[in-house]
């Protein structure tokens, strides 16, 4: 299935602030209800300690995504209270506050807007994408990697979506019916939100048509590989592929992944599981 670039609400700049926050709410409360690249906590932290980064800087972060759940494994695999700041194009300041209050301090989010493309030099760390890469075109892509390697950042792509049939009938199904039963425990509830989501569904449907098109535009691995083809050097490596993970209540889902870090101390990224592991998907067993 060739990937194709259509037009995502949330992308949108005259969208209304009630549907785009509508949509990064609930995508963070389904991260953390499913447990969403857990399993790849290791690898990240691993490739931290590589990188020589002490904090992750988190790009396209929404309303916090699957951040605040990811904290405990990260933890659990050795970065115990390794700080996070959440960036976004159009930062979402009332869900950073809310997250910073409730992580103790340890979340805390950009107050302006950040680009994604050229990130300024007080951001430095580790940085991460979850579910968001697949927003940019292709040479929007690059982009972004190219600037962690021209600054010697660490950087790491997570999708837990696939460019795959079933995936894109199932999702905007699946997305459109949690976007109804969810939205009381889903971000601050108004009655605009009631409103747009139980009388007219403008709400759940700009987030079904969201997941929908975010499945046609996920990089497979290969494509992963084309992009960073001219980035690839003696002084940045870069690993790529695809798992099946189990998420919480058991579901299983395949990850795609992309590590960058500058060498040469890239060669310490991946001790466990060994890259035979990492680059072969598979079935969990637990």
């Amino acid at each position: 299935m060739a990937r194709v670039h259509l037009w995502e609400w949330e992308d949108l700049p005259w969208v209304p602030d009630l549907i785009r926050r509508f949509i990064t709410d609930h995508l963070r409360f389904l991260a953390q209800v499913m447990g969403l690249f857990q399993p790849l906590m290791p690898q990240l932290v691993a490739a931290m300690r590589a990188s020589g980064a002490t904090r992750i800087v988190d790009l396209c972060s929404g309303a916090g995504g699957p951040v605040p759940g990811l904290l405990p494994r990260l933890d659990a695999a050795g970065a115990s209270n390794v700080p996070v700041v959440l960036t976004d194009l159009y930062p979402n300041r009332a869900a950073f506050a809310e997250l910073e209050q409730s992580s103790g301090g340890r979340i805390t989010g950009w107050p302006v807007s950040v680009s994604a493309f050229d990130l300024p030099g007080e951001l430095d760390g580790f940085r991460t994408v979850f579910t968001g890469f697949h927003h940019f075109r292709p040479a929007q892509a690059h982009l972004i990697l190219s600037d962690a390697v021209a600054k010697r950042a660490g950087i790491a792509v997570f999708e837990g979506q696939e460019r795959a049939v079933h995936t894109v009938i199932l999702i905007p199904i699946l997305v459109f019916l949690a976007g109804v039963f969810f939205t009381p425990f889903a971000g601050r509830v108004t009655w605009q939100r009631l409103l747009f989501t139980y009388l007219l569904p403008i709400c759940p449907l700009t987030f079904a048509w969201d997941g929908f098109v975010s499945c046609l535009r996920t990089y497979s691995p290969a494509e992963l590989r084309d992009l960073t083809r001219d980035l690839e050097s003696e002084d940045y490596h870069f690993e790529i592929g695809k798992r099946w993970l189990r998420g919480r209540f058991g579901f299983p889902y395949r990850a795609t992944y992309l590590f960058g870090v500058p060498r040469p101390v890239a060669c310490l990224l991946y001790t466990s599981p060994s890259p035979r592991d990492l680059s072969t998907p598979r079935m969990p067993s637990s």
